[in-house]
């Protein structure tokens, strides 16, 4: 998923397969992190799963810049996933896919960034 969004989000420098440690506020201006919550499988076979889980794409910015910004970037994730989709560009990662809702939050230190999620459904297979 990072490898869609990198390059193709305006602002956007630094991207993470997974919930970031540690993001340098001073280095670090924006970022981008891609990780799955809530994980359920089930058996089809022995060797063969079906899982469902939520694809979180959390964007964090700056709070000097504010929820505009972020709605923004949002926005622009949402067109280039609605794109990948429409074009099948998933189909070998993922079987089904939908979008399932958008928050805000500020970062756990209230310190510098604001924090907005694109939560995705997804089923796939291995």
């Amino acid at each position: 998923m990072t490898a869609l969004l990198k390059g193709n989000i305006e602002g956007i420098n630094h991207f993470y397969s997974s919930r970031p440690i540690f993001i340098d506020i001073d280095q670090e201006k924006s970022a981008i992190a891609v990780f799955l919550d809530e994980i359920e499988v089930d058996e089809i076979s022995l060797c063969h799963h079906q899982w469902q889980s939520t694809l979180n794409i959390a964007i964090y910015l700056k709070t000097a810049v504010g929820e505009d910004e972020l709605d923004d970037v949002a926005e622009q994730i949402q067109n280039l996933m609605a794109q990948a989709i429409e074009k099948d560009n998933l189909a070998y990662l993922i079987s089904e896919i939908h979008l399932s809702g958008y928050n805000y939050e500020q970062d756990a230190t209230n310190r510098t960034w604001f924090v907005a999620n694109v939560r995705y459904q997804i089923t796939y297979e291995d």
